[in-house]
């Protein structure tokens, strides 16, 4: 038994055969992009096989004294240690070896076959595709591991996060398609989230996600499921609950953010607002996952075009009652609305203007003469980081922007 020089940046391959002259002809070929070791019997095969981690594959004969190539072969697919396991095995067989050998080693599953006598673009060809073949599965299977084992669970608020939401929808409707119950699906979105956090900075943003928090933790029950779906959007699937209940649901959760009492960087308090969709459908054999998120996301990007609204169907929208308007407690009344007119802005509801989100969402549907109002802010909302991204070493808008910063100061 013998080896080349240690050199751990190419992987080991693991020459096998009871012939001295065959393993230098395959040493002389693999040395130059591999690292070959040697063994002249399935014996020492296995010997160095339990002692070396890393080898990537085997190339062994068939024919050969104390344990054979066949015998190598079950060993490896049998052992309980998956590395070995799964590990890449060439057969290559000689003249002696019929075909039944052959179809025995495959059967036993080996990797690939090659011929003696072989040539170098051969033998390197088959040495680099599985042992390729085998990274990736590696890969792949890490991949999954790291995806299984992720968490569930939004750090910054305790809640689920969009993986638990998807996760927790798709199994509450099976479960009502089994049993015949109800199912609620709600979208929560804080109106102008981006623009708030732009003008008030890190901590104030902070505390609004806080507050969704807690006004979601202290309306769901615990067979409910609540996450943070993304930056500023929430989402909470509950069973066991038609669109009427699922609508004062909705409506509680927005009144107590509305309540909550978050102040801006200067200590005053911020009047803060959700938009709201909800999807309750009458569950059958044939109801599928996919179609209802799509209903939902839909509602919501009509409900953010409003602000401060719950829809839960194609066609109404129910503003939120607060304390400003009515009491609390009183059940908020849910009427048909005409189509959505976008207000105009001014200092003292300039908060109720769309995010960049629901205005490209709105000029994707062609509502370009209810975006109009909305333009000035937007640009206003963008116009620092627009700034931030010119000063941060992307130059050459700096007359655009003064131009855009000229305008809007003349408003």
């Amino acid at each position: 038994m013998s080896s080349e020089s240690a050199d751990t940046t190419k992987p080991r391959v693991l020459v096998v055969d009871d012939s001295r002259v065959i393993r230098v002809a395959a040493r002389k070929i693999l040395k130059e992009e591999f690292e070959p070791l040697e063994a002249g019997d399935g014996e020492e095969a296995w010997e160095l096989l339990s002692k070396n981690q890393d080898i990537a594959l085997v190339l062994s004969d068939l024919s050969m004294p104390y344990l054979d190539g066949m015998g190598l072969l079950q060993r490896l697919r049998e052992s309980k240690e998956e590395r070995l396991s799964s590990m890449p095995m060439i057969i290559v067989t000689g003249a002696e070896d019929d075909d039944e050998a052959k179809t025995r080693a495959f059967a036993a599953g080996a990797t690939d076959f090659l011929s003696k006598p072989f040539d170098s673009i051969q033998l390197l060809a088959h040495t680099r595709s599985h042992i390729r073949l085998q990274k990736t599965a590696q890969e792949l299977k890490q991949t999954t591991e790291v995806l299984e084992k992720s968490p569930a669970t939004d750090p910054f608020t305790g809640l689920g996060n969009q993986r638990a939401f998807l996760e927790r929808g798709q199994q509450a409707l099976a479960h009502a398609i089994r049993h015949g119950g109800e199912l609620a699906m709600l979208l929560f979105q804080v109106d102008n989230f981006d623009k708030i956090f732009v003008q008030e900075g890190k901590a104030v943003g902070g505390a609004i996600l806080k507050a969704v928090t807690a006004a979601l933790q202290a309306e769901v029950r615990r067979e409910d499921t609540a996450a943070r779906i993304s930056m500023a959007r929430f989402g909470l699937v509950t069973c066991c609950a038609d669109t009427d209940g699922a609508n004062k649901l909705a409506m509680r959760i927005c009144q107590r953010v509305a309540a909550s009492p978050v102040k801006n960087k200067s200590g005053a308090p911020l009047h803060l607002t959700l938009s709201a969709s909800l999807v309750s459908p009458s569950v059958n054999p044939e109801t599928r996952f996919e179609p209802l998120l799509t209903i939902i996301v839909k509602r919501l990007e009509r409900a953010i075009a409003q602000g401060n609204c719950v829809v839960s169907s194609d066609q109404d929208a129910a503003p939120v009652v607060t304390a400003a308007t009515e009491s609390p407690a009183a059940a908020p009344t849910v009427t048909p609305e005409p189509p959505v007119v976008a207000p105009v802005i001014t200092p003292s509801n300039r908060y109720s203007a769309p995010g960049v989100e629901a205005a490209l969402a709105m000029l994707a549907r062609g509502d370009t003469a209810d975006l109009g109002p909305y333009l000035d802010n937007l640009a206003r909302t963008l116009l620092p980081l627009l700034q931030h991204w010119n000063k941060t070493g992307q130059r050459g808008l700096d007359d655009a922007l003064n131009q855009i910063q000229a305008q809007l100061n003349n408003r």
